[in-house]
């Protein structure tokens, strides 16, 4: 009988339980800022929406913000901090422009004769 085969043999070994790791401080702001950041660029496309992703980029940054002042180091803090900016400036040029349009649409209308403003 050859003992070399069974003392080269490698013991099997259980793996050791390791609980699991908890959230690092400010990864909860800092994955609300990346919805946030997300939502504020989609929202900026909808004409009157741009509203809701002016307001929507505006907590972006500030919670992007509040995530790096935590201790939250990683991509998705400043990944929902730049979406929020983009998404906020397009949000406002978007909502600017939308404002004006009706502007000029109601200016118009009245200016043409179309609009009897005697009956308001």
């Amino acid at each position: 009988m050859n003992n070399d085969y069974n003392n080269n043999q490698q013991q099997y070994q259980q793996p050791q339980y390791q609980p699991p790791m908890p959230n690092p401080p400010g990864k909860s702001a800092a994955t609300a800022s990346m919805i946030c950041g997300i939502i504020s660029l989609a929202a900026a496309w909808f004409g009157w929406g741009a509203l809701l992703g002016l307001a929507l980029g505006v907590v972006a940054i500030v919670t992007s913000i509040n995530a790096k002042k935590q201790g939250f180091v990683g991509g998705m803090a400043q990944a929902g901090f730049i979406m929020g900016i983009i998404g906020a400036v397009l949000s406002g040029i978007v909502f600017i422009t939308c404002v004006a349009c009706a502007c000029a649409l109601g200016s118009g209308a009245c200016a043409a004769g179309n609009v009897d403003w005697s009956s308001f």
